[in-house]
């Protein structure tokens, strides 16, 4: 796969562009389907599917997101050194693919594996793609700014396909969520195909063709050079003009070596100080402080080595990038909070009434067993489950659909993922008016700077999380049911707050603290969602039927699908109420025979299997009180316009803040060191969205109007200092826009 430079001349050409832009815009954009397609899905999966907690699940999430933006680092090393542009993209690709499809498995192992090569597909092919639009021109191209927005159009497109297409078929073929899945993984092969078919057509630039220089010095139609007051400095003039911190100046490199080892000793204490329990998460942020220290270091060694205003540039790169992390970490909800919000909050009926919630968890119909049939049930292969995957779902009245209900059932409810396309949509949208105004601003000297910039996308990320306050207030309703029984084991009431006892003793209340109990009357504020009640349900299953299910998960431990098929433990009791409907499984996955009072589980047990056994176990007259709790409360979910104009302020947060940073870098970085600083810039969307999963970890432990307003409250707050430092940071940029 040849990388040998063309002269300009050389390339084919269309609307004024090399067609290899074309390629590489759909490659992108099927890239893009790609990572958006899994993003939309991946917290409804773990908390509908493999029902995890949100704490979990957030982790998993913040872990995966953060280190997409971690490795392209090492993957734009490797191409620059070894592989170039073209293998590395190619070998990420095939990365991403595999792991997408393996995505179709449901196996914790399998699934863990598939974000590793996700991770790491990704490290390789992000960086070359855009690495190679650049070189498609001479140096000093003015088509070259064009070619990007065209480029960043095809990862537009890919984000507002992506969600609806995925979620469409994670709602209604027989696979589920592994449908939305493997389509996000026939993205990247459509991706790397056509990488692959036009080859031919990616005609790179001889890198000293002199492209369109501007016209010699001498001739009339060269402007004067503008007075240095009215123009950037340039890295020489900054070098020798004084700090805008005076004094302070010569302190900052052995600042941010002080701060930097501090992160570095911090890390591997605040992991080694947590309990067992909590040593997988631990790692994880350990790491990140890690990162973190080493950004620090990198910084203050590039301060070291220059200074005065050239330091000053440096020193600002490092505060905007902090304060953009604030930005991220709230617009990352839209993968996890949000995306949950959107699931179990919010009424996505556009125009026909909203239905009641499903009581029992929505399982594809197998053949009933035939009276004295002693077959056991026999598990798809991985070719029939593939083979079937895109099956749809029969409809539930089990009557054919005319085109006119067809469409209406595909608004009626809208999936959850679509909500995820509203962003993209409105870049399409706002983008082209954005660049306008700033163009029409600068001719009458009224564009703000780069530090304002980013204050307005703060305000309006604050704006777009303060939107959802009300939306919260308005969920927060009471629902209420008698419960005059005695409160079943598992469940503790304090101070009448319903809730249970974790495993180191603490009391935990459920629903965020949202569920009471008192004189015989069970009360919820907000909508209660299938998984709490689920939650607080299976804390009721008898300890003896526990213990049945501890042993049969012992025995199933050794199904191999080969000489061992399947596991069964016999109940010494039925529990009382006993519903295998509840548990939401397939006859194929654990099977229980009345008669026998056996349990007969054909896999290995996961928590998704034996929550659902508990669930169906739980104590019948407390059961029966949360599920009235819970389909009543299904009436509160609220509008869908709280979300779509949360997204909409988002998005005009974006564009005033994520387009300036890299250009902003650019024009304030060291030429020496402007790749590193590029690398330490981009690291800000890791961190961003490890506060993200952080912060999602903590939803549904406070209830969901505290959540917004102290989010809204953390974003508002870094706009406000920010914008105390822009005077100060406009200095420091001397003279740069």
């Amino acid at each position: 796969m040849s990388n040998a430079p063309v002269p300009p001349a050389a390339q084919r050409t269309f609307l004024g562009h090399p067609l290899g832009l074309y390629v590489l815009f759909f490659t992108e954009m099927w890239e893009r389907f790609c990572y958006y397609g899994m993003r939309a899905l991946l917290m409804l999966y773990m908390i509908n599917y493999f029902k995890w907690s949100q704490k979990d699940a957030s982790t998993v999430y913040k872990v995966y997101t953060s280190m997409v933006y971690v490795t392209p680092i090492l993957g734009g090393f490797l191409a620059d050194r070894y592989l170039g542009n073209r293998w590395a993209v190619v070998i990420g690709a095939i990365l991403m693919a595999i792991g997408q499809f393996m995505m179709a498995f449901d196996e914790y192992n399998i699934f863990f594996t598939a974000l590793i090569f996700l991770i790491v597909g990704n490290g390789f092919f992000k960086p070359n793609m855009s690495t190679q639009v650049g070189r498609l021109y001479p140096a000093n191209d003015g088509r070259r700014d064009a070619a990007y927005t065209i480029f960043y159009m095809g990862i537009n497109l890919g984000a507002f396909l992506a969600p609806l297409a995925c979620g469409w078929l994670a709602d209604n073929t027989v696979g589920g969520y592994h449908s939305g899945f493997v389509l996000a993984g026939f993205g990247m092969l459509f991706a790397l195909v056509i990488y692959l078919l036009g080859q031919p057509l990616i005609q790179e630039i001889d890198p000293n063709q002199p492209g369109l220089t501007p016209p010699p010095a001498d001739t009339p139609s060269t402007p004067a050079a503008p007075p240095a007051s009215d123009r950037p400095l340039t890295e020489a003039e900054a070098s020798q003009t004084p700090s805008a911190l005076g004094g302070l100046n010569a302190l900052v490199p052995p600042l941010l070596y002080l701060l930097a080892f501090g992160l570095l000793a911090f890390a591997p204490v605040y992991y080694l100080v947590q309990p067992e329990a909590a040593r997988a998460s631990a790692f994880w942020d350990g790491l990140m402080l890690a990162i973190g220290g080493v950004c620090l270091g990198l910084m203050g060694y590039v301060c070291s080595d220059v200074k005065n205003g050239v330091r000053d540039r440096v020193l600002a790169i490092l505060i905007l990038g902090v304060f953009v992390m604030f930005f991220w970490g709230a617009f990352e909800q839209a993968g996890n909070v949000l995306n949950v919000w959107a699931d179990k909050n919010t009424n996505r009926y556009l125009w026909k009434p909203m239905e009641a919630p499903p009581l029992y968890p929505e399982v594809a119909e197998e053949a009933p067993k035939a009276a004295g049939d002693t077959t056991e049930p026999v598990r798809p292969t991985t070719f029939e489950r593939f083979a079937t995957m895109f099956t749809l779902k029969p409809a539930k009245d089990d009557k054919q659909q005319t085109w006119g209900e067809y469409f209406e059932g595909f608004f009626n409810p809208v999936t959850t993922t679509s909500f995820q396309s509203i962003n993209a949509l409105a870049i399409f949208v706002i983008a082209p008016i954005f660049a306008w105004m700033w163009i029409a601003l600068d001719r009458r000297k009224m564009q703000p700077s780069i530090p304002m910039k980013m204050v307005l996308g703060l305000v309006f990320m604050s704006m777009s999380v303060a939107i959802m306050i009300e939306g919260a207030r308005q969920e927060d309703r009471v629902t209420r049911t008698g419960f005059a029984d005695a409160v079943p084991a598992g469940v503790v009431v304090q101070d009448g707050v319903v809730g249970h006892k974790d495993k180191g003793g603490a009391f935990e209340p459920f629903h965020a603290g949202r569920l009471t109990l008192k004189d015989g009357t069970l009360t919820a504020l907000g909508v209660v969602p299938d998984t709490e009640r689920d939650r607080i349900v299976e804390q009721t299953a008898p300890e003896a039927f526990r213990k049945a299910l501890d042993e049969l998960t012992e025995k199933a431990k050794a199904i191999d699908g080969q000489g061992v098929k399947s596991a069964s433990v016999t109940l010494a009791a039925v529990p009382a109420g006993f519903e295998m409907k509840y548990a939401g499984l397939k006859r194929s996955e654990v099977a229980w025979d009345a008669e026998t009072r056996t349990l007969t589980a054909y896999q290995p047990l996961r928590d998704r299997e034996r929550k659902g056994l508990l669930v169906a176990a739980g104590e019948p007259g407390f059961r029966k009180a949360i599920d009235t709790l819970y389909v009543d409360s299904g009436t509160f979910r609220v509008s869908s316009w709280w979300l779509f104009w949360s997204y909409i302020l988002a998005t005009l947060g974006e564009l005033c803040l994520s387009p300036v940073g890299l250009s902003m870098v650019s024009k304030l970085a060291p030429v020496k060191y402007a790749t590193m600083l590029m690398g330490v810039w981009l690291l800000t969307s890791a961190f961003g969205n490890f506060a993200a999963g952080a912060a999602g970890e903590v939803w549904g432990t406070v209830a969901p109007f505290t959540f917004f307003l102290y989010l809204t409250g953390i974003v508002a707050a870094a706009a406000v200092v920010l914008l105390v430092l822009v005077p100060l940071l406009n200095r420091a940029m001397h003279g740069v826009k």
